[in-house]
């Protein structure tokens, strides 16, 4: 009695290939599930404390302001921070130079930083606002402003500008979410 062979036996070069087409086929889409999956890393930040928004003290705009990074994708995102702003509807309060931030993947990260006004001063007008607002009790937005670059970058290929609403004296409790944008330079999407 004849032995049936498989088909592995019959046609072993076919059937490497077609074993080896389906090995490449599943790394191919792990690959691009991965790439599809990648965004850039959620960020918040809360000022936790501030002060010499008082004129009468004397002291200069001092804010603590805590950055919260979470990163969900499968590789370590690492930036080169420009600095940080804190300002107030649009006039600049306070500086910080930030150094590198890196976030491991899958991970969250707090950067705590001090911004400060040295030699920023603030308008009369402005002192009178907030002041008023403090008396009134009202809530009082700021804006954290930050401008990022990736380094090493798999995906991204443009700095980041980072702006985050966050309320003075810490309330809301919970941080706000910032928006992303990404800083394109006119004329660098056009086709040559």
């Amino acid at each position: 009695m004849e032995e049936r062979k498989t088909f592995a036996q019959s046609h072993p070069v076919l059937a490497v290939l077609l074993l080896g087409s389906v090995v490449l086929g599943a790394i191919l889409m792990t690959a691009l599930a991965i790439t599809l999956e990648s965004t850039p890393p959620e960020f918040s930040a809360t000022v936790s404390s501030f002060e010499g928004l008082d004129r009468r003290t004397g002291a200069p705009p001092t804010f603590r302001v805590a950055l919260r990074v979470k990163n969900g994708n499968v590789w370590r995102h690492c930036f080169e921070p420009a600095g940080a702003v804190v300002e107030y509807d649009g006039v600049p309060l306070a500086s910080a130079d930030l150094g590198e931030l890196c976030v491991p993947a899958r991970s969250v990260v707090d950067v705590p930083f001090v911004a400060t006004s040295e030699g920023l001063g603030m308008p009369d007008q402005l002192y009178e606002r907030l002041d008023g607002l403090h008396r009134r009790q009202e809530r009082v937005p700021l804006a954290v402003r930050l401008t990022l670059e990736e380094k090493d970058a798999v995906t991204q290929v443009w700095p980041l500008l980072l702006r985050c609403t966050a309320m003075l004296d810490g309330r809301p409790d919970l941080p706000s979410r910032c928006l992303l944008f990404f800083l394109v330079e006119p004329g660098s999407m056009s086709e040559n």
